[in-house]
């Protein structure tokens, strides 16, 4: 428990209160005082009178030594109201000493300044309480304190310290507003709390007899200003209940006072804060409730939100780095660290090796990839070449057969091209043309799902029978390809093999396949129609038309034999008559319709050529 000695002394008197604050509370364990002599209007703070008074009370109540708490009168500092703005409470101090100058004439930034919180009136801002006092008279102090063997650790406002004892002694009078008056020798401390807060104080000048009738009416006439002092710096102020510090005895004072002003009185004998206390007080004129501040001084370590104490004034707390805890936090983040590396370890070793596995895989398919783009890149030249192969001599055909009659329309020159580019194959023409109305009709002979046409130019011509010349470009489309992946192939039936001895038909298809190898591979001899044109007539050399029987082998080349020998394929069994066997064959044999293919061994080479 700490032992505290609070101490308050004024001209007539020096008054001392011995306790000690616990986690029970606060023990009151004596009360002392005595009696100076001090010239009227001098200041008891540092006098020599109340040095000594203050070493004889400490040595009588056998004091060495202590925290002192001293009790400074409100005549003694400079105290006002300010409203600021909504701020974070530790950013508060900063803005109320940076608000302070315009409040206080007289004080600069050497006095002392501390304040309390009040319950705001104004939705957005903070009321506070400031209070302000002279260094000088600190220095006084102090010297009074240390000359006496005690240590200064706070300086508190002496009605603030009597209000909050009185608000610890009876908690239920945190719930209202309370006025409590403390009466003195020649004066009164006035202190009005708002749920536990001191929102107001005022002194002034008091009647010493309270038995005069007079005395209860300046009184009373004092009270009513302080009443209206208050609502006037909070609006809507409304004090519940009044509170005169002093003993049973002056009842009827209470009952005439309460009359006056029309509140509840009541009456608070101080000495109830220290009933188990050691007093040894002085007698004097003064009321019992001279020791309200000193015994309400010793609740400030549990009261400190409600005074204002210049020996420790507010400030910012500056935020002290935890470095202990960024140490353990480390520390558990490493322990943390290494067990999870510990357990990833442990657990995906198996993971690290087919993880080994599927890389060597996929680095033995880097051939297979590399062949495979390789692939794609042929297929898509192959690609691009089979959606550009137009078959131009088809489309020349085609503007042939769409063309008008010579007597209307003749083409000129004509181009056909594919671009490389955007491989895009396109037909450039110019045509002639008698009349300009037969233009669209010309363009629209050759539009159709596959071919767009679009006219280019259309000028008059200097030929007089052709006087309109249109240039006409037409677009080809491309051919689609299908992607040789997604091709489906439709599965080769089994069919049962033949036996060359009982089918009669077996060696002539061995004859036919073998003329048609040789087709394969001598294209050169196999030049159809060019026969003797002494023997042969060209419109018999069809070999749809041509018996094999009317021909003479005198007269026949035999360049154009070959192909003569397959023209039976080309004919239907059933209107031609049996071949007449080669010299190699022995056996005549009627071609089946499954082995003669029409013209497919002399298109092949046909097709090369034109190629």
């Amino acid at each position: 428990m700490s032992k505290f000695i609070s101490l308050e002394c004024d001209s007539n008197e020096v008054r001392v209160a011995v306790g000690s604050t616990g986690l029970t509370g606060v023990s009151i364990e004596k009360v002392l005082s005595t009696p100076i002599e001090l010239e009227e209007g001098a200041q008891p703070w540092g006098s020599p009178q109340a040095t000594a008074a203050l070493k004889e009370l400490l040595q009588q109540a056998n004091i060495k030594g202590g925290h002192a708490i001293a009790c400074v009168s409100r005549n003694d500092i400079e105290l006002r109201a300010i409203t600021l703005p909504m701020v974070d409470t530790n950013e508060l101090p900063d803005m109320v000493r940076f608000a302070a100058p315009r409040y206080f004439a007289s004080v600069n930034e050497s006095w002392p300044l501390d304040f309390i919180t009040m319950p705001s009136h104004l939705e957005g801002s903070i009321d506070c309480i400031v209070g302000a006092i002279s260094p000088a008279l600190i220095q006084k102090i102090d010297a009074t304190v240390t000359e006496a063997g005690l240590t200064l650790k706070h300086m508190v406002l002496r009605p603030m310290a009597a209000a909050a004892g009185a608000l610890a002694k009876h908690p239920e009078w945190n719930n209202s507003t309370v006025l409590f008056i403390d009466l003195l020798n020649d004066e009164a401390d006035v202190v009005i709390t708002e749920r536990g807060k001191a929102v107001f104080m005022r002194s002034f000048y008091a009647p010493t007899d309270l038995q005069d009738a007079s005395a209860v009416k300046i009184l009373a006439g004092e009270i009513k200003r302080t009443l209206m002092a208050a609502a006037s710096q909070r609006a809507g102020l409304r004090v519940d209940q009044l509170i005169v510090w002093t003993k049973d005895s002056l009842a009827p004072l209470a009952q005439e006072l309460s009359h006056s002003v029309d509140i509840p009185v009541k009456m608070f004998d101080p000495f109830t804060m220290a009933e188990r206390a050691d007093i040894a007080i002085a007698a004097t004129t003064q009321t019992v409730g001279r020791f309200a501040p000193v015994l309400g001084a010793l609740h400030l370590p549990n009261t400190s939100d409600r005074i204002i104490d210049f020996a420790n004034p507010r400030k910012r707390v500056e935020k002290k780095k935890p470095v202990a805890q960024y140490i353990m936090g480390g520390a558990a983040a490493t322990a943390l660290l290494a067990a999870s590396w510990w357990w990833y370890s442990s657990s995906h070793s198996t993971l690290d090796q087919d993880i080994k596995v599927l890389k060597d895989e996929i680095a033995g398919q880097t051939p297979i990839l590399k062949t495979a783009g390789k692939n794609l890149a042929d297929w898509k030249k192959v690609e691009t070449f089979m959606q550009g192969d137009v078959l131009w001599v088809d489309e020349l055909e085609r503007l042939s057969v769409n063309a008008k009659d010579a007597d209307t329309t003749y083409f000129s020159a004509t181009t056909f091209n594919l671009d490389p580019r955007t491989n895009e194959p396109t037909i450039l023409t110019k045509f002639l043309t008698k009349e300009k109305e037969l233009v669209p009709e010309i363009e629209a002979a050759y539009r159709d799902t596959k071919h767009n046409v679009r006219e280019t130019g259309l000028a008059q011509s200097q030929d007089k029978k052709y006087p309109v010349v249109a240039d006409m470009k037409i677009t080809v489309a491309t051919a689609e390809v299908k992607d040789p992946r997604n091709v489906k192939r439709n599965p080769i039936e089994d069919t049962p093999e033949s036996d060359p001895k009982t089918e009669p038909n077996a060696e002539v298809s061995k004859e036919q396949e073998t003329q048609a190898g040789s087709a394969k591979t001598e294209p050169a001899k196999t030049e159809p129609a060019k026969t003797q044109p002494t023997t042969t007539d060209p419109a018999t050399t069809d070999p749809a038309t041509t018996d094999p029987a009317t021909t003479d082998p005198a007269t026949t080349d035999p360049a154009t034999t070959a192909p003569a020998t397959t023209a039976p394929a080309t004919t239907a069994p059933a209107t031609t008559e049996p071949k007449k066997p080669e010299p190699a064959t022995t056996e005549p044999a009627k071609p089946e319709p499954a082995t003669t293919e029409p013209a497919k061994p002399a298109a092949e080479p046909i097709l090369g050529g034109a190629s």
